[in-house]
């Protein structure tokens, strides 16, 4: 086992390790064995307790107290920031470990982060994705090594079974804690390491092996379609900015329904890290390939796939709330990050005129049944402007409307009502300007 272990952090250059221990079995094996490869100067033992078990600071304690009488350097915090209800709390207690891992590895130097999973986590991983989402890129989320903070992180024990880690720490007598919730069904982990699994072992002893060759082809071709991947994604001209990506969708017109799933779970995956549904994906490729030439779907965490002609937005949806704000002249306001100033100027600055001076001034954004005047007494209804316009959706409520005693006179780029009627006497200018936030 040692020498397997020595190999993997050979293969990827480790050079200075932070292990993450918990006190069990397999994160103890995993510190013995680096104990025996790395001197006590290059290589750091991290622990958090997370509160949320009966035992948990005796946990710390037993681990603090070990890393004393051996030299190891110790690092440990408590999770004081738990969500109120249960719902999220794994993923919660995952981010805040994560984080902490991070800024420990950072602060002292530690270029390698090492956690204890084995070959029954890495089969239980992909048996509880298959179940859950079916995401080919999601079944093989636990690798061996993955860019990690300002290093990496490595799983040097994915070749060994639980058992074999069992067998280890008996021969070496080394001294762990027993999580007791580990024989409890009340997670579907648990239900599969204690029911399905011993099942299925009874089937096929090498069961484990198989699934670790099933994980290391998948990677392989996964790693193949990725490069096919990126080429097309060069030609999607894709752009990113502050919480949007946008680009072009004619280069996957060719794609069949098959490969544009496989594409859009790996660009999910690679370009956003969050857990898209297959059905969400469908959905995408449903209105890329459908007739409708403005269409949206929503994502996971507030993340929104929109389609606009042929092109495409990924973008943070910030629900934008209804705003109105009553003008003075010559005094500027902000609207959506925007600072706006509306002045009275000479005809040759002007952006637009009136016949009369306004007893109101609003600036708001849409609101429905907005109408822009095209003539005396004929409308126009702004939503059919916005189409003929070709203005995206995800941009319509952003768009500044203008309105003098409730009479829309300016709508940015694409409405000025001095284009419609015979010119007045009373000329004004806008001028915007980002705000830098």
């Amino acid at each position: 086992m040692l020498n397997t272990v020595l190999k993997t952090l050979n293969k990827y250059h480790a050079k200075r390790v932070l292990v993450a221990v918990s006190g069990g079995v397999d994160s103890m094996v995993l510190l013995d064995i680096i104990s025996k490869i790395f001197p006590t100067a290059d290589f750091g033992v991290v622990n958090v307790d997370h509160d949320l078990r009966v035992g948990s600071a005796d946990e710390v304690e037993f681990l603090r107290d070990f890393c004393k009488t051996n030299s190891y350097q110790f690092f440990t915090t408590k999770w004081t920031t738990k969500p109120k209800e249960d719902i999220g709390m794994e993923a919660a207690g995952r981010e805040f470990r994560y984080q902490y891992f991070s800024e420990v590895m950072k602060e002292n130097n530690f270029d390698t982060l090492l956690t204890a999973h084995h070959s029954n986590d890495l089969a239980e991983n992909i048996l509880m994705k298959m179940i859950r989402s079916g995401n080919v890129y999601e079944v093989v989320s636990l690798k061996q090594q993955r860019n990690f903070s300002d290093g990496q992180l490595v799983r040097p024990l994915l070749d060994f079974s639980k058992q074999q880690i069992k067998d280890y720490a008996k021969i070496h007598e080394i001294e762990h804690v027993q999580d007791e919730t580990n024989f409890e069904n009340i997670t579907m982990r648990n239900r599969l390491r204690n029911n399905i699994f011993p099942e299925l072992q009874t089937e096929n002893g090498q069961l484990l092996s198989h699934f670790r060759l099933f994980d290391r082809q998948l990677n392989a071709l996964i790693d193949m379609s990725v490069e096919k991947f990126q080429i097309v994604e060069q030609n999607m001209q894709i752009e990113f900015r502050d919480e949007s990506i946008k680009g072009s969708l004619d280069p996957i017109r060719s794609m069949d329904s098959e490969q544009q799933m496989l594409f859009w779970g790996s660009f999910f995956t690679r370009k956003l890290d969050i857990s898209v549904s297959n059905r969400q994906i469908e959905q995408v490729i449903t209105i890329i390939t459908g007739n409708n030439s403005s269409a949206e779907v929503d994502l996971e965490d507030n993340w929104r796939f929109i389609r606009s002609y042929n092109n495409f937005l990924i973008k943070k949806v910030k629900h934008t709330d209804s705003i109105s704000i009553e003008l003075e002249l010559g005094k500027p306001t902000i609207f959506n990050n925007r600072q706006i100033k509306l002045s009275r100027v000479d005809a040759l600055d002007a952006t637009f005129s009136t016949r009369k001076l306004p007893q109101k001034i609003v600036l708001r954004n849409r609101i429905i049944g907005d109408k822009l005047l095209i003539d005396d007494g004929r409308h126009q209804k702004l939503s059919k402007r916005f189409i003929n316009e070709k203005i995206p959706e995800y941009q319509r409520n952003e768009i500044p409307i203008l309105l003098f005693d409730n009479q829309v006179v300016w709508v940015e780029k694409i409405y000025k009502i001095s284009d419609y009627l015979k010119k007045g006497n009373y000329f004004f200018k806008i001028d915007m300007d980002e705000v830098k936030r």
